[in-house]
């Protein structure tokens, strides 16, 4: 499911002109674009971004539109029209669901909800599917499965529930845009999307992009309960981020959704890093070591500069500080991995080494703690991790 665009042999000037006539589309629609450096992004929804970039004189304009909905779909389709129209020249578009030769959007929005059918005999038929990546478009974590319930884009969802619940019905919680209009469902969506991908709780000032992401699931539900006043809303949820943020209440008069919101960023999750699985809180802090090719990820926190642990975790073992005093560790099995640990207090703080093997492949751990009463955690953090694939 996506639609591409391909503005075919321009030069500079023309390649400038059709940035100049996405800028101006992209304002007239109320949505964002962004220069990432190497492509611009356009940013309609928490599931729907349309990616730009350029190979010699080509422009090329991609969205995947799998995740975001029918409605991002035919969004899309239209936006490519209207630079097609715009802007004189050659293009090509391309649109594997066809929406774009004859404007279904019954058609369109049947054709996602046989794609919702499918996906739900799969994750009610198949175990190994349902710890791949099929919630958002782009993440690099996943939720740690719960036994009996279903997860979804949105927030989990009881097992019985989700295998009795009509298609129509069940959309809202894998597709933010399923309506023609971004009406206040769409809004909701949204919202709840982010709060589930992206919501970090107490740690909402934590950095600039948790209180910017915060800030857009309140805008989103401002927008919806506008729209809509009698579409409840998660209330819980909005008032904790209202008062973090030091915003005013807009929803005082709204309903609240019976069903709580999720957050699973606020949970321990798999950290995806090549081909493996790093057990930490979602909300922690992630960067890339490209020296030792190895992820960091630091503890949320509240408050700037505090930190109470680190974990960094490698798959080459160059981060192993005391090789020897690993190796004379008496391996523990659990869950058909042999985990060798080593801890000890080191310049005031504790470190904790670890490798966990499983058939050939080992993934090494180095993390630090302020307090020996964090290590039983990141020992359990460290046992529960392991590899994508398994």
């Amino acid at each position: 499911m996506y639609v591409q665009l391909l503005c075919k042999d321009r030069n500079e000037k023309e390649m400038n002109e059709l940035y100049e006539v996405l800028g101006a589309l992209c304002q007239r629609e109320g949505i964002q674009i962004e220069d990432r450096g190497a492509s611009v992004e356009i940013l309609a929804c928490p599931q729907g971004k349309i990616v730009v970039t350029e190979d010699d004189k080509t422009m090329y304009l991609t969205a995947n539109t799998r995740h975001a909905g029918a409605g991002f779909h035919a969004f899309v389709v239209d936006l490519f029209k209207d630079i097609e129209e715009e802007v004189p020249g050659e293009y090509e578009l391309i649109d594997d669901l066809d929406y774009a030769s004859n404007e279904d959007f019954h058609r369109l929005h049947h054709i996602y909800e046989n794609e919702l059918d499918y996906v739900r005999q799969l994750l009610l038929s198949d175990p190994g599917f349902r710890q791949k990546n099929y919630l958002y478009d782009e993440t690099y974590f996943l939720p740690i499965e719960k036994p009996d319930r279903i997860l979804t884009s949105i927030g989990d969802m009881d097992q019985k529930e989700f295998m009795e619940m009509e298609l129509h019905d069940l959309m809202d919680s894998f597709y933010v845009w399923n309506d023609w209009d971004r009406d206040a469902r769409f809004y909701r969506n949204a919202a709840l999307t982010l709060l589930a991908k992206e919501g970090v709780g107490v740690y909402t000032n934590m950095n600039e992009q948790t209180r910017k992401t915060a800030n857009e699931v309140c805008d989103y539900l401002e927008i919806a309960h506008e729209k809509d006043k009698d579409l409840p809303m998660p209330m819980k949820e909005y008032r904790q981020l209202v008062e973090l943020l030091g915003r005013e209440d807009k929803l005082k008069d709204a309903i609240k959704m019976e069903q709580e919101a999720i957050q699973y960023r606020t949970r321990e999750v798999y950290h995806l890093f090549a081909d493996t699985k790093v057990v930490a809180p979602g909300a922690a802090e992630r960067s890339y070591d490209p020296i030792t090719e190895s992820i960091n990820l630091m503890a949320p926190y509240t408050d700037d500069g505090q930190w109470t642990w680190l974990i960094q975790a490698s798959r080459e073992p160059m981060i192993i500080t005391n090789k020897k005093g690993l190796a004379d560790q008496e391996p523990e099995l659990y869950d058909g991995k042999s985990i060798w640990m080593d801890d000890w207090m080191e310049d005031g703080y504790y470190v904790l080494e670890a490798e966990v093997r499983k058939d050939d492949r080992s993934l090494y751990f180095h993390d630090v703690a302020v307090s020996e009463k964090e290590l039983p955690y990141l020992k359990q953090c460290i046992r529960q991790s392991g590899f994508m694939n398994e």
